[in-house]
């Protein structure tokens, strides 16, 4: 194959290559996709992508740049295929991360390593437009640098971990996602084998591309089908929430409170009508809510809910709040309907009454939110007529939102001295 056939050649593979990038890239940006975090990491790879074969044809354009513009625009698509080839790892490092759900000190150290030498890659390929470290231009056209090795070492480094991830957190993903994402690792080396039994063609781009589109078909189209069946239930569950926030005992309760209040207390029952409507807001806001909301709201809601508790119970309801922190999100109606099953299901049969402390405290990993009572406990509750399903129900979405919504999860220790809560929210700070 002659020159000329070869760089037609490629020139043909790289607007293939194009072709098979764009089909990622207007799939997510119709319907705006894209606002999701992990669409836009997997846009941030195709665009890369796009980026990195329009580097690679217009060296193959100019092959021996005679005048200074020619050089200069060689030199400009040369430093794109670099950096774009940097950003694609950088890019699919979040994507794997955030589809495998990791968190904590292995996230932050997949992604600080990645990070890491994608910048290395970056700053060297800048460097040698003043150095030639890595590549320089001459009038006969592109040439490798001494140091050159360093974008064949930073590229196998990435894929290696790449691999080590879903070795290690296998679990986490099913057979076929784990089958797709090390087909994408190994499709690289493969397509450099298969460079070498065709020499001169760019096959290596073609190659990472259609394993990109095998991942969009076979992984991300699953992924966003189990989002809407995720959305779903998540209505279905609002539904319930709605049903069992209906409570007319509680709302009868609470208005008759305030009926006589009017004549015996009128400026307290101004008070207490203000936190009833507050309330009836609160539980309305949340309802509508699709996105998990900042715990202070949450917070607020709850102790709406108990203050018109605490006029209705009078000195047998003491609540004790110890909030270290408020820095975190949490699905709506996750607090409230906790403390509504203290308060129904633990002190209102205790003779004397009792006391519900409320607390937040930060660790490495989670924003820990805790609810504990001193009520009756949940099996003795059972023996009451007025547990019912209303209190299983609301545990039950709590503990499904809370998975679905912020990849938290809920602790429950009961007995006969009370009942103890514990929510985990992972920080998610990336």
């Amino acid at each position: 194959m002659d020159l000329q056939q070869m760089i037609l050649a490629n020139v043909s593979l790289g607007a293939f290559g194009i072709i098979l990038s764009l089909i990622p890239v207007v799939y997510l940006i119709n319907g705006k996709r894209y606002r999701l975090k992990i669409n836009r990491y997997f846009f941030g790879i195709a665009v890369s992508n796009i980026c990195m074969i329009i580097g690679a044809l217009v060296n193959w354009l100019i092959q021996e740049p005679a005048e200074s513009w020619e050089k200069i625009v060689h030199v400009a698509f040369a430093e794109l295929y670099y950096v774009s080839s940097a950003f694609i790892l950088y890019f699919f490092a979040h994507y794997i991360i955030t589809y495998a759900r990791i968190d904590g000190k292995p996230r932050r150290i997949c992604l600080l390593s990645v990070t890491a030498v994608c910048a290395v890659q970056v700053f060297f390929v800048i460097v040698s437009l003043f150095t030639g470290s890595v590549f320089y231009m001459s009038d006969a056209g592109y040439h490798r640098g001494p140091m050159f090795f360093i974008l064949q070492i930073i590229p196998l480094f990435c894929y290696l971990l790449f691999i080590v991830i879903v070795i290690l957190f296998r679990k986490q993903l099913k057979k076929r996602e784990m089958g797709f994402f090390l087909l994408y690792t190994f499709m690289p080396l493969l397509s450099s084998m298969g460079q070498l039994f065709l020499q001169g063609l760019a096959v290596v781009n073609v190659g990472v591309e259609l394993a990109l589109l095998l991942i969009l078909v076979n992984i991300q189209f699953e992924h966003e089908i189990a989002l809407r069946e995720q959305e779903k239930v998540l209505a279905e569950q609002r539904i319930d929430i709605m049903l069992s926030q209906i409570q007319p005992h509680f709302l009868y309760n609470s208005l008759a409170v305030i009926h006589h209040l009017c004549e015996e207390n009128p400026a307290k029952a101004k008070k207490m009508l203000k936190e009833f409507s507050e309330f009836l807001r609160g539980n309305m806001y949340s309802l509508k809510a699709r996105e998990p909301i900042p715990f202070e709201r949450e917070l607020n809601h709850a102790m709406n809910y108990l203050y018109l508790e605490q006029q209705r119970l009078g000195e047998r309801l003491h609540v004790i709040c110890r909030i270290q922190t408020t820095a975190f999100c949490v699905p709506p109606l996750t607090l409230q309907p906790l403390v509504e099953n203290a308060v129904q299901h633990g002190i209102f049969h205790e003779e004397e009454g009792g006391t519900i402390v409320i607390s937040t405290i930060e660790t490495e990993k989670y924003a820990v939110v805790k609810i504990e009572d001193n009520g009756v406990g949940i099996e003795k509750a059972k023996e009451y007529p007025d547990f019912g399903d209303h209190a299983s129900v609301g545990i039950d979405n709590v503990r499904s939102r809370l998975k679905e919504m912020v990849d938290g999860h809920m602790e429950i220790e009961s007995s006969d001295r009370g009942t103890s809560v514990t929510l985990w929210i992972p920080w998610n700070d990336i």
